[in-house]
């Protein structure tokens, strides 16, 4: 047995079977990819990895499990579901995916990535020799087709409770702190899905608001926005001149893209530079859902494809050079959650039926939602310009 000490959760436990998948070097990659990718620009400290977030999905995986009364196979189909459900998350997490899913014209998700690592590296070969497939697991960690599947990736699950807990502690923001235990010992389940007790609304509730709360100051910081679209361009330019693949991309940590991208030369190795030493761009306009009128439902509809032809648009009207204003159209800031299920007069409903509160903030989370455009300092008057008449 090997024993790891996290911060979050104490001491947590790995059989002897299961530490072959713990040492493999596709697992011990996660180690050098930042789990809120350039979030430390804001919060010094966000600096924990995807090793340690998956390890702590395995923990609280066979701790619901065993609270549900799983057999022991399920149990561990369960834990090595979680423990390997980010497995093929790109370097800086979701900052280098955005690229690749926005900017880039390709479809290669780190979920792609997960199933891929699953089947054709020595992983496939540690499961095997414990009594599981590749396939089972992709099943359950990424295809979202296992009885088991809400239980990693559902509305409330083992996934985010970690990654709430542990952002707020890393970040230093105390909007992520929720009663685990409790949560845990509330969940149930029945017929391939995971629902809060009749007790348990609560403690739904407090999930949510930790989302709601987490995303506007963590997540969606504007600041963290900024590096983000500037970090997404580099990316987007290192990819239109071959210097990787996608494919490529996602096989590298932290420390190995970096390096790609500083010596891609261009104004690739001058955002990453810019990146690096803090100097970002402004944000010339920022715009409200109320601000933005009659062009909201215009907006917000937009596939990726549509946000970089308006950018284009920009660009032109400013006779600015590709990557020298950057539009940003974030997604709403959270849905799911409101649809997680709870026990209510023996009847399985949605939290959001039951609660006012998550009712509310579904409607709330506008307030925190702008788009926005940015750009270097001495381009902002004429950037917010064009933007209005691009945008408004």
């Amino acid at each position: 047995m090997k024993t790891l000490k996290d911060p979050i959760h104490g001491n947590i436990h790995f059989p002897d079977d299961e530490i072959g998948i713990l040492d493999s070097k596709e697992f011990q990659r996660l180690r050098n990819i930042k789990q809120l990718g350039l979030s430390y620009l804001v919060y010094p400290s966000a600096t924990h990895t995807r090793f340690e977030h998956s390890v702590g999905a395995y923990f609280l995986a066979g701790k619901l499990a065993e609270n549900i009364g799983f057999s022991k196979d399920d149990s561990q189909l369960i834990r090595l579901s979680a423990l390997l459900h980010d497995i093929g998350h790109g370097p800086f997490s979701h900052s280098s995916e955005h690229a690749i899913l926005t900017r880039f014209d390709s479809k290669y998700s780190h979920e792609k990535n997960t199933a891929d690592i699953l089947k054709k590296s020595a992983v496939a070969g540690h499961l095997k020799k414990i009594g599981f497939s590749s396939t089972e697991i992709s099943k359950v960690a990424v295809e979202g087709k296992s009885k088991f599947s809400d239980i990693i990736s559902g509305e409330i699950d083992v996934d985010r409770m970690d990654y709430l807990v542990r952002d707020s502690y890393y970040t230093g923001a105390a909007y992520g702190v929720i009663d685990l235990d409790r949560l845990l010992d509330t969940l149930k389940f029945k017929s391939g899905h995971l629902y809060l007790s009749e007790k348990g609304i609560t403690l739904g509730e407090s999930f949510v608001l930790a989302r709601y709360l987490m995303y506007p100051t963590v997540y969606e910081h504007h600041t963290t926005r900024i590096g983000d679209s500037m970090f997404s361009c580099a990316i987007y330019l290192a990819l239109k001149e071959g210097l990787f693949t996608p494919e490529e991309m996602y096989r590298m940590d932290d420390i190995e893209f970096i390096s790609q991208l500083r010596g891609a030369g261009g104004l690739c190795t001058k955002l990453v530079d810019e990146i690096e030493s803090r100097q970002l761009y402004k944000t010339a306009i920022r715009l409200s859902k109320e601000e933005l009128g009659k062009s909201f439902g215009r907006l917000i509809k937009l596939n990726p494809k549509q946000v970089i032809k308006l950018e284009k648009e920009l660009l032109e009207e400013t006779g600015l050079s590709e990557g020298e204003a950057l539009l940003d159209i974030p997604e709403p800031l959270y849905s799911g959650e409101a649809k997680a299920k709870i026990l209510d007069n023996g009847k399985i409903k949605m939290l959001s039926d039951v609660s006012p509160l998550v009712r509310a903030l579904g409607a709330a989370q506008w307030s925190h939602w702008n788009i926005a455009v940015y750009c270097e300092k001495e381009n902002v008057e004429k950037v917010k310009r064009a933007a209005k008449r691009i945008l408004l």
